[in-house]
């Protein structure tokens, strides 16, 4: 029977080979087209299909010139250090959040001219693990040569912050890092900064610390949460980012806002997060408000009541003051613990 048979030749292939009853074949074809064999097919016919893989790094020029590491069809990602952490209530449909507990911030340092000579493939002996697709089974590891960098940081969601221009200054020492397949990465850094000491090289620019600070806050919620002028629709909102002590209960905590220069204010707003129903956070059982003076913090003079009410603003008019920083100090509730949606601070 005589028909056409088409084979697809993937993007990372430039090389393909293919074999007609051992014979063979002439194979003119791109990455992403198709090889086309036209002929009269007989009982036995036999094709052999090749696929050469190349090793290589890509640079990305419109993402600050980091680069990705390649094996055909791979690309390799960072192998962090995962701790899972139970998120939510519901028993049935179980959540997870994954944090990293290796470092993460680390550059490559690149062999010249050639790149991939940068690196070392290590191939597991045995059998392919069942479930492939995890940093303890990957059956490829790729070793490569790093240097950390230290100004590059997470952001205030907790992310990776932004990359920056490659090449990077870093004087850290060379450290040997392990990167596998990125598939079988749950914490994932696949564009890499590359490291360079020379002519152009560029430092890292560490991003400007918050204005808010906090006694604790738990690793899933953001200080900035505070201040990000997100609405809250009641005190129950899980829509918006969020602040909170948890996992403190019935202690004493504080969060601080510095305005960086003296600033004349008299009445704060504060949004109370409380999750009655499906958590453990409740409004504080007492707070109170305190301004910095020198080296001093002091309580506001002639404060209005400090309210605990839900779904509202509790407003606190006093004295006004100058100051460079406002702290609100809080009791949390035996047992429980608590947190803000959003501060406001008026003139």
């Amino acid at each position: 029977m005589k028909f056409p048979l088409y084979l697809r030749v993937p993007g990372w292939c430039s090389e393909p080979r293919v074999e007609l009853n051992g014979q063979a074949l002439h194979a003119d074809a791109r990455p992403l087209s198709y090889l086309v064999l036209e002929r009269t097919w007989k009982d036995g016919d036999e094709i052999r299909l090749t696929l050469p893989m190349h090793f290589g790094v890509r640079k990305w020029e419109k993402n600050h010139d980091a680069v990705s590491v390649d094996d055909g069809p791979l690309t390799f990602s960072l192998n962090i250090g995962e701790r899972w952490a139970a998120y939510g209530a519901d028993k049935d449909w179980p959540e997870f959040e994954v944090f990293p507990t290796t470092a993460w911030n680390y550059g490559l340092v690149l062999d010249s001219p050639d790149p991939a000579n940068s690196f070392e493939l290590v191939r597991k002996n045995g059998p392919l693990a069942v479930q492939p697709f995890t940093a303890k089974n990957a059956p490829l590891e790729l070793r490569a040569h790093a240097r950390k960098i230290p100004a590059w940081k997470q952001d205030r969601y907790g992310l990776v912050g932004k990359l920056q221009g490659s090449p990077v200054k870093s004087e850290e020492p060379v450290e040997t890092v392990s990167l596998i397949p990125m598939g079988a990465a749950r914490l994932r850094i696949t564009c890499f900064p590359v490291i360079g000491n020379g002519p152009g090289a560029q430092e890292w620019v560490a991003s400007k610390p918050l204005p808010v600070s906090a006694s604790h806050c738990f690793e899933s919620d953001s200080v900035e949460a505070l201040i990000d002028g997100l609405e809250p629709k009641n005190s129950n909102d899980h829509s918006i980012p969020r602040f909170t002590w948890w996992d403190h209960r019935g202690s004493a905590e504080w969060v601080e806002y510095d305005f960086g220069k003296p600033r004349k204010v008299s009445d704060v707003q504060v949004y109370w997060f409380d999750d009655s129903g499906v958590g453990s956070c409740r409004v504080p059982q007492s707070w109170r408000l305190l301004y910095r003076e020198g080296q001093e913090w002091k309580a506001v003079e002639n404060p209005s009541q400090f309210g605990t009410q839900l779904d509202a603003y509790n407003a606190v008019q006093f004295k006004p003051v100058e100051t460079t920083a406002l702290r609100l100090e809080v009791q949390l509730k035996p047992e429980y613990s608590g947190g803000i949606l959003e501060w406001k601070v008026g003139q």
